[in-house]
């Protein structure tokens, strides 16, 4: 379910991102906060269970992706971009997005 999910929604991101001229120092800031809250992704990681995996209820597991798809759509401007659960994101390919079981973009 989540990779679907990061499918559908990390591009869009990556797209609003490049809109608007790329990632800031603020998001850059964000991405490496090492606060131990939800709000950011090292809190989020550290609680993965609690949001993502077994959510108590719907709006915690949609604040949990939102810091997921945000964080994955910054890292996707680094060069390479990121790779996770089978999916390969970057702002430099055609759609952000290759499926990397060898089918290609998407």
């Amino acid at each position: 379910m989540l990779p679907n999910l990061l499918h559908h929604n990390v591009p869009r991101f990556i797209a609003h991102i490049q809109n608007r001229g790329g990632v800031t120092d603020d998001e850059m800031h964000w991405l490496r906060c090492e606060d131990d809250t939800p709000e950011y992704p090292e809190g989020l990681f550290n609680r993965a269970d609690e949001y993502l995996l077994y959510p108590k209820d719907q709006a915690t597991f949609e604040k949990g992706l939102f810091v997921l798809v945000r964080a994955i759509a910054i890292m996707s401007f680094v060069p390479g971009g990121v790779h996770i659960f089978g999916l390969h994101f970057s702002s430099q390919i055609e759609n952000f997005v290759v499926i990397e079981d060898g089918s290609g973009e998407t």
